[in-house]
């Protein structure tokens, strides 16, 4: 008997579709929270990450192998980067002023960041992402490697509770999860950490609708 089989993939392009558009939704209104607020939601963020620390710290080593000091500094790590985010400014700059004109350079919102996550630095990579995101009022979908994808998903769990729904999403896929990413069209930017030769294929993929990209090849 001859058996066939249907390859399937994983996730379904129309998740990424549904996880963009609640994004774009979400956008409207975290874009216009203040600034403040949003720095407050993320260092409460950062304090239950803390609060949750040893298993955090279990998860890295059960999944991506860490002995327990090198998972321990990834955790301190994680949680420093977050709060060390929290202190930066987004000041105004007055570059002209005259009785003619004024010219004012201030740092708005993009929109949707797709974020790309390595299986080496699984937690603090995702949140070195996620929270430079939201305190410029962005909104972000994060995708772990499928080798390590647990920590990424809980953590963007953890962020439910502190940030509104559809400003902090995380999908888990197969190696065409990335490219739909890439080539999204309602993906205002990349940013992506991994090898360089897949860092040249974003590039070239992201070019194609012109999204701002960031590599950490």
């Amino acid at each position: 008997m001859v058996r066939h089989y249907r390859r399937f993939q994983w996730p379904p392009k129309a998740n990424l579709d549904r996880a963009v558009q609640c994004a774009k939704a979400a956008f409207r209104g975290w874009s216009a929270t203040p600034y403040e607020q949003r720095r407050r939601a993320v260092l409460a963020f950062a304090d239950a990450i803390e609060e949750n620390y040893t298993g955090f710290r279990e998860l890295l080593t059960l999944e991506q192998g860490k002995p327990i000091p090198q998972a321990t500094a990834e955790m301190d790590n994680t949680i420093s980067w977050m709060r060390g985010m929290a202190d930066l400014q987004l000041p105004e700059e007055v570059a002209h002023d005259d009785d003619s004109h004024t010219v004012i350079t201030r740092y708005v919102p993009l929109g949707v960041v797709g974020a790309i996550v390595p299986w080496n630095f699984p937690m603090m990579l995702a949140t070195g992402k996620i929270a430079p995101a939201l305190l410029t009022g962005n909104v972000i979908i994060v995708k772990p490697l499928p080798f390590t994808p647990y920590g990424g998903l809980k953590v963007v769990e953890l962020a439910q509770s502190f940030i509104p729904p559809g400003v902090v999403q995380s999908l888990s896929g197969d190696d065409s999860l990335g490219p739909w990413m890439t080539s999204h069209p309602d993906l205002d930017k990349i940013s992506f950490t991994g090898s360089t030769a897949t860092g040249k294929r974003v590039l070239r993929s992201a070019s194609d609708t012109l999204k701002r990209v960031t590599l950490e090849l």
